[in-house]
């Protein structure tokens, strides 16, 4: 079986736009934002709307720099607010607002078509450490890593859509919360997002656990999941190629099928499915459990990219709210990319490139950044489909070729306390 792969053009960043102005300007969603019934009740240089949005663009730099920006490019420069009035007003937002956000992204998304392998959404589960700024009040709400667990760190996680580029699910939370509970809250919030049976849940082998197997079935998911040497003493036994096998849960038993392969360095690979399709072997499920990797260049985007680790303040409610507004951000990417790629597609399509073209945001995240806030903030929608359409023009601009089948040593030794420098204000 060969992935399918096609882009549509039904989701789009204007469509997007309208659908957040709605909810940022709606009362309700301002109501279930507050902290407290009398947050955001009176008149203040930076309404609650502008707040968010403001958050949305906050750039890693000084806060008071970033505020002075944000009034500029509003055409309010001579609007002036202090960096403590901006942290003051921002612990009255309640950082599930900002799931809200985020969460509201995903339901966009998924009232369209979407790209789907052989009908089903590839989603790829995985979670990562996050680096928090040095303070003692995060340090004691999420716990900490390194020498005497003194470095404040989170566990974060995704639920991430391969063909998609959007991340369906995330979460932040203390290590105290391990990465399979992490993992099941995925499930179930994937199970509610999209249609039962249309979902493909790929898992490494730290998340191989009969329990989740059976989340997954339970709740009509797919899954394939890479398990690890004594999982199971009777999948061990087993010799190479493809198996029915039964496995016993607290439920009962679940009826799964086993691949098992040789890996170039000599390794037995063995992976764990639901999936019954019997036209699948061997090379399929390989080909189906690599497709897993664009979830590791996705905390890379996020790391390095929206520098979701660089956070804006250094208290439980900042961090919250800047990790939530970072994967709606990356949503809102996700959804410009798939909105310009026909479009780079048609224009390279007489010119016979050894490789397919991409849109590569990277190089314009700032821009991307600062155009969308003005999109959000404009009141006429032919003007906010001409900031959109603009948008997605600069994009179509900026490409990389896309190189299949390479390879990236894992980094042993990966790059710490990237932004444990910043010594912004506590907000």
């Amino acid at each position: 079986m060969k992935t399918k792969e096609k882009f549509f053009v039904h989701i789009n960043l204007a469509g997007i736009a309208e659908s957040l102005r709605v909810l940022l300007n709606s009362k309700g969603f301002m109501e279930r934002a507050r902290r407290h019934p009398t947050d955001f009740t009176r008149n203040r240089k930076m309404s609650f709307t502008q707040l968010v949005i403001f958050m949305i663009n906050l750039l890693r730099t000084s806060t008071q720099t970033a505020l002075i920006r944000f009034f500029g490019l509003i055409g309010a420069s001579a609007m002036c607010m202090t960096q403590q009035s901006f942290s003051e007003a921002r612990q009255k937002l309640n950082p599930e607002a900002c799931r809200e956000l985020f969460a509201h992204t995903v339901a966009y998304v998924y009232a369209h078509d979407v790209n789907r392998w052989h009908g089903m959404i590839l989603i790829a589960i995985d979670g990562s450490k996050i680096q928090l700024p040095a303070d003692k009040r995060l340090l004691e709400a999420f716990g900490g890593v390194g020498r005497g667990a003194s470095s404040p760190t989170a566990q974060g996680s995704i639920a991430y859509d391969m063909l998609n580029g959007v991340i369906v699910d995330a979460e932040i939370e203390p290590l105290s919360i391990s990465e399979h509970e992490l993992a099941a809250r995925h499930i179930e919030r994937v199970a509610e997002t999209v249609s039962i049976g249309d979902a493909l849940a790929i898992v490494d082998r730290g998340y191989s656990s009969v329990e989740l197997m059976a989340l997954a079935e339970g709740k009509g998911l797919k899954f394939l999941v890479r398990v690890r040497t004594k999982f199971n003493v009777g999948i061990d036994a087993l010799e190479k190629g493809v198996h029915e096998y039964e496995l016993t849960c607290s439920k009962g038993t679940l009826k799964v099928r086993v691949i098992k392969f040789v890996l170039p360095s000599g390794e037995i690979e063995t992976l764990v499915t639901n999936l019954t399709d019997a036209r699948m072997g061997i090379k399929a499920f390989k080909e189906l459990y690599f497709m897993r990797w664009p979830i590791e260049t996705k905390y890379g985007e996020m790391k390095l990219k929206l520098e979701v680790e660089n956070f804006s303040g250094r208290t439980e409610v900042a961090i919250r709210q800047d990790f939530f507004i970072s994967a709606m951000l990356s949503n809102i990417i996700a959804v410009a990319k798939l909105e310009a790629q026909p479009s780079v597609d048609a224009a390279r399509a007489e010119k016979q490139n050894k490789y397919r073209y991409k849109v590569n945001v990277n190089h314009a995240i700032g821009t991307f950044k600062d155009q969308f806030i003005l999109a959000l903030l404009e009141a006429n929608p032919e003007k906010r489909a001409t900031k959109t359409d603009e948008l997605i023009k600069l994009l179509c601009k900026h490409v990389v070729p896309e190189r299949k089948g390479r390879s990236t040593p894992r980094n042993s030794s990966p790059r710490k306390a990237r932004f444990h420098h910043n010594m912004k204000s506590n907000c």
